[in-house]
Order: C-alpha cells, then structure tokens, then sequence
C-alpha cells in the first residue's frame, strides 16, 4: 500500500486561491520541488498576523473540497499546524501545513514578517523569501530552538548569503547590534555555519531587550505561558493495538507507523510495546531471575502462570509501571503533539492475565486496571480463527477461541474502541486500518 504519495492537489489548489486573493504569504523552505514533491513531507507558510484566521478558514475549506480529512493539527502563539491526508484508489495522500503568523521566541517577535512579505520573490508560482532572508531566516530558526543547524543547510545557507551579501548585511544591521550582526556576517562568509549557535545566548539577550521596549511584550509573554503549560496538556493522541497473536496486527502497524513518522507526528516508526523504554519488563528489572531473562518473551504461552506471591508481585508492578508511564513518560510525549502508538498495551493484560503469567481471575485484573488512564483510541486486531491457528501454533483452538471472544468484549471496559477484522490480504488488513484511523483522528481534531 503506497503512503508516501504528496498531496499535489490540494497543494496547487491552495496556493492558487492565495495567489488569486492576492493575500500576501512566502513558502519559507523547501519549496524547490513543489507541488509534486517535498523532501520534508511539510509546508511552512509565514503569513500577516492579521491574515492567519482566513488563511487557515481557506486551507481548511480546499482540503475538504478536495476530499482531504484532517487528522492532525497543532495551535502554537506563533503557528497553526494541520496535517491532511485522502485515501484515493487504495492510496494514501498527505500533507503537512504549519501557518506561521510571524516569527516568535518565547512570546518574543525576533524578525519582522515584513522584511520577508514585503520582498518575496515567485518560484514556478509560488510567493518564496529573498535568498539572502531565506538564509537569516534558517540563522536564526535553528539557533533559537534547534540549537544546531541541520547539515543538509549549511550549503542553501552559506550560498544564499554570499550571493546575496549586500541584502544579508542590512537585514543583520537592522535586527541585530553591530557587533552580533558582525559575528553572524563573519561566521557565514568564512563558511563556519555550524559555529552559528555559540552566539545563541547574545541573540536571546538581543531580542529580549528589544521585546522589552514593547508594550506588548507580558501579553504576549503570558499568551506563551499559556500555549505551553496548559493548552499542550490537551495536545497528543494516544493509539493502542491489541489483538490475538497471529491477527496480523504488527504487519499493518507498520504502514501508519511510517506514514506518520514521515509527517513528523510520531517520533519513531517503531510503535511501543506495552511499555514505553523508560519503564523495564519485570523480567529486565536489576536482580530478576535468570530463568526469566532467558524466556521467550515472543511465545508467552509455553510458560505455566506463577503462584499467589508472585502474581500480586506482578499485579502490583505492572499496575504501577503503567500509571508511573503515562503520568510521566506519555503524557511528555502527548504535550508535544506526537501521536503515541503501543503494539499491545495493557488492555492485553486485563483480556488475558496468564500473557504474563498472573494466575488470578480475569475479573479481579480488568477490575484493577480499568482505573488506569486508557488511550484516546484502542483498536484491536482479530481474525478467523482459522487464520490466527495458520500462522501461531502454540494456540489451541480452545484458547484462541476465548481469546477472540475476551476481546471482541473490551468495549465494556475501554471506551473509544474499535475492532477491526484482519482476514483479508495485508493491503487490504492496512487500507482498513488507516481509514479507521483516520476517521477517529478526524473526529478528535474538529
């Protein structure tokens, strides 16, 4: 199933209206191949502040014209993000928007976005910064929030600037004090880009001081305190899979996975499995046995369930090692805007106790960890049972079987879950999957 295919259609739609409405906008990167393709799967548009409602109002309206859902989106103080995506003759089409309405630090404007509004140039129809603002532009960006400048641009950044070194000295002399724009100057024409960030604290103080002398300066500092201690707390998706071994959930994982990892709404493309790695197994823990290291954790029915002592062990650390996880470790993950995906969470654990060897009843566990946060979607992943036997021989019939029944049931225990029925090919197992997805998802962000 093809994911990696770019949104062309909405791209050329959207931009025509921009340009037909004369509403003033610059692509600020990575444009050079649009709208066919995009070497970083996402658009960044600047913007007037004063333009950004309807900028966004119109991007919103193109993509359902054009039958796009949006699956994702992302309001900072200083951008609005969107991500789209269309199922389209068994492919999958996406695209990524960040809508900046300025360039802000902290609360703090660092760069007018008239400078760059006010001097656009038009590449193959689309409105693109003067060269030598695209290269400040990238300065500045990365400096302030990366830290580190990507290698792929220090050479657009050292070519833009000293093709255009007139333009880039008297931006530098109107943002900066001389002596920083001197150094900035120095660094690019001597090509020492990456030698950029040590004067990161110098253009904080810089830009602070200039901040202060506005008015508007603790407005905007507290609209930035409250985007990033108190909206991102509603910001993140959480997506578990559970299901039989053998339904072929892992396989059409691994499509979303991807898909979002190219968008850069996930930070892996390997999803979590049960735990995320800041939180060991039992069996990893300092001092456990060494019979259990050696198990094989992939065949979790060759071993029999371990007696009374050991179960409430086991109980009381997983009931732990999941809350301590998502207070902590996901719930950090969430807050910037990632999508969390687990390959089996601890729904599996309340459908199936003996998976790790608890030997109590499976209506003391699912009493116990139905009062643990539950993920924002579950899905969970069966199929004939024919199927399931093919491909997982240490299942008997009579356990998978119950297996398939516990977890057709889940839904009196875990809202916002779906089951979703994995017997056909794996395209059709992944196209099924993604547009479960992406219906939840569409849901969640309107």
């Amino acid at each position: 199933m093809e994911t990696d295919l770019i949104a062309s259609d909405l791209i050329k739609q959207f931009f025509n209206l921009l340009n037909t409405k004369r509403i003033r906008y610059a692509v600020m990167r990575n444009y050079e191949l649009l709208p066919e393709a995009n070497d970083s799967k996402d658009i960044d548009v600047l913007v007037s502040p004063n333009a950004i409602t309807n900028v966004v109002v119109l991007l919103k309206e193109t993509a359902a014209n054009n039958g796009y859902q949006l699956i994702w989106k992302n309001k900072l103080d200083y951008l609005e993000g969107f991500v789209f995506v269309k199922i389209d003759n068994d492919k999958v089409y996406s695209i990524k928007f960040d809508i900046f309405n300025g360039f802000k630090w902290r609360g703090c404007n660092y760069l007018d976005h008239n400078i760059i509004l006010d001097s656009t140039l038009v590449y193959n129809g689309f409105n693109v910064p003067h060269k030598a603002h695209e290269s400040i532009i990238m300065i500045i960006y990365y400096v302030l929030y990366a830290k580190k400048i990507k290698r792929k641009y220090l050479e657009p950044i050292y070519n833009n600037a000293n093709d255009n070194i007139e333009e880039f000295k008297r931006v530098n002399y109107v943002l900066f004090k001389k002596n920083i724009a001197d150094n900035i100057i120095k660094l690019v024409q001597e090509n020492k880009i990456e030698y950029l960030v040590t004067l990161r604290r110098r253009l904080i103080v810089e830009i602070l001081k200039k901040n202060f002398r506005n008015e508007s300066i603790l407005k905007n500092f507290f609209k930035h305190i409250k985007v990033e201690f108190y909206d991102r707390r509603r910001l993140g998706t959480m997506l578990a899979f559970s299901g039989p071994d053998g339904a072929g959930k892992s396989t059409i994982i691994d499509v979303v996975m991807e898909l979002f990892f190219s968008l850069g709404i996930t930070k892996s493309t390997v999803p979590h499995h049960f735990l995320t790695s800041n939180i060991p197994s039992l069996h990893k823990l300092p001092g456990a046995p060494t019979k259990y290291a050696k198990q094989d954790y992939t065949k979790p029915y060759q071993t029999e369930p371990t007696g009374l002592l050991s179960s409430i062990i086991r109980t009381v650390y997983y009931y732990m090692a999941f809350l301590i996880d998502r207070v902590f470790f996901i719930s950090k993950e969430m807050r910037s805007n990632q999508i969390v995906v687990f390959d089996r969470y601890y729904t599996d654990m309340i459908t199936d106790p003996s998976r790790i060897r608890i030997s109590f009843k499976k209506t003391t566990i699912q009493r116990i960890f139905k009062t643990l946060p539950s993920p924002n979607f579950t899905f969970v992943v069966v199929a004939n049972k024919e199927l399931i036997l093919n491909r997982k021989d240490e299942l008997s019939e009579e356990k998978l079987i119950e297996l398939l029944a516990e977890y057709k049931n889940l839904f009196k225990f875990i809202p916002n879950l779906s089951v979703l029925s994995n017997n056909e090919s794996i395209e059709v197992g992944q196209l099924m999957t993604c547009k479960n997805i992406f219906n939840c998802l569409e849901k969640r962000y309107n």
